[in-house]
């Protein structure tokens, strides 16, 4: 299966590696002095769930003419590059290319169907903990791996169930369902209540643990998500936000989401707008009141 993977950052990183290794028809879309690294000495990935590992994908490029059509296209970028990346993809999609999405949001094929050609767009949740340590060098910790991947439509096409088989051949369990809004809500849920909470009130979890004023804020964060999911419809597990409140809790004191981190620093580029502002537009159009999310999207609005 030729796979294209697009963002050879901590989770492209790590994916793409995973496939190259076993899957000699893997091509990387890289750009800047990671693909440098990986045209001169090849992609090293260390992990403790695949073990430490140097691939040399069939072709690294940034130019999607090189590449050509894929049967599949796996996107991981960060949100503020979505619509430059899906205009940079487009030489790689056909209408039987499989484009599964790897970032952070919600129902991300939504935001990408009006900027790619026809193709079979799907959405998929990855939970990994994996960084880029320095370019051409991806680290990976912890055992826990997972994507889930599926359509808006519900439907499962033989290309999508078929990419799954590549990704678990490549050491990466993989769960295919037909409730991928479900899926993709839940780790939403628990990605964008963390982030708004800590960007509100400046702070990493443990002051937020600590502070019975802030753990409500939290809550009530966590409740908005589950509120506006429900208006659009979204079948959400029950007892999500009390659980989600305790592994709050359980988090190390020094915790920040990366979308807090980059507020912290000062990043113009980051993926408020992506995260936050997807969800305060959503709850517009759902009808629902998210106060919480509005006062983030208000207090760093010079970031947006």
């Amino acid at each position: 299966m030729k796979i294209a993977v697009v963002g050879l950052g901590g989770v492209g990183g790590f994916v793409g590696g995973a496939l190259a290794k076993v899957e000699p028809k893997t091509c990387f879309l890289a750009r800047g002095e990671n693909l440098a690294a990986i045209l001169k000495d090849g992609l090293t990935v260390e992990s403790d769930r695949l073990g430490r590992f140097c691939v040399v994908p069939v072709l690294a490029t940034d130019d999607a003419r090189q590449i050509g059509v894929a049967d599949a296209v796996i996107l991981a970028v960060k949100g503020y590059d979505l619509e430059q990346s899906c205009r940079q993809i487009a030489p790689m999609v056909g209408p039987a290319t499989v484009v599964l999405p790897l970032l952070n949001g919600v129902t991300v094929s939504q935001v990408m169907e009006p900027l790619l050609p026809p193709c079979i767009l799907a959405d998929g949740c990855i939970n990994v903990f994996s960084h880029l340590a320095q370019p051409g060098r991806v680290r990976q910790e912890g055992k826990s791996c997972r994507i889930v991947l599926g359509m808006t439509s519900g439907k499962l096409p033989p290309e999508l169930l078929t990419l799954g088989l590549e990704l678990e051949h490549a050491g990466i369990p993989v769960e295919a369902t037909r409730d991928i809004a479900q899926a993709s809500w839940v780790k939403y849920t628990l990605m964008c209540g963390n982030s708004v909470a800590l960007a509100r009130f400046d702070v990493t979890a443990g002051d937020v643990q600590k502070d019975p004023q802030k753990l409500n804020f939290l809550r009530s964060a966590y409740g908005e998500l589950v509120s506006v999911a429900e208006a659009m419809g979204v079948s959400m597990p029950e007892g999500l936000v009390e659980q989600y409140m305790s592994n709050f809790l359980a988090l190390p004191p020094d915790t920040m989401t990366s979308l807090y981190r980059d507020l912290k620093n000062g990043r113009r580029k980051n993926e408020l707008s992506h995260i936050v502002g997807r969800l305060v537009e959503l709850a517009g159009q759902a009808g629902v009141p998210v106060p919480c999310h509005e006062a983030v999207l208000e207090q760093y609005r010079d970031f947006l």
